[in-house]
């Protein structure tokens, strides 16, 4: 799976090609003198200032923190809902998710998500910084 990097130079390589070509037909149109030097000027700014933003906001896009998930609760608190040892569920952000910890944590105690592996999250008590 390519990287968050790659997508957004791949990105820009196309917004460059379409850019150049653009450049091309308005130096075409101008030197046929369908349009004048200043219109040419004007459209190319626009063009410029457009694909700008275009590229600003797909830049952030991708290097946004992702909004759902279990991607989303790392960092995040909830409560034990079934016994962990080493597997159990916790409640958080109104789901259940299926939870596991190096150490046995009792139901209804205070948890933090410290990650995940697919679905299931990593947890350790709230106040630990370790995780044994």
């Amino acid at each position: 799976m390519p990287s968050r990097l790659e997508v957004t130079l791949a990105l820009s390589d196309e917004m460059l090609i379409i850019a150049l070509a653009a450049a091309a037909v308005i130096v075409a149109l101008s030197s046929l003198g369908v349009i004048d030097l200043f219109s040419a000027i004007v459209i190319g700014a626009f063009l410029a200032v457009f694909f700008g933003i275009v590229f600003v906001k797909v830049w952030q896009a991708q290097v946004r923190k992702p909004a759902v998930g279990a991607e989303a609760l790392v960092g995040r608190s909830g409560t034990v809902s079934a016994d962990i040892d080493p597997e159990g569920t916790v409640f958080v952000d109104g789901a259940y998710w299926t939870a596991r910890a190096p150490y046995p944590i009792p139901k209804g105690e205070e948890v933090e998500i410290v990650g995940h592996e697919g679905l299931m999250l990593d947890v350790r008590r709230k106040g630990d910084k370790g995780t044994g």
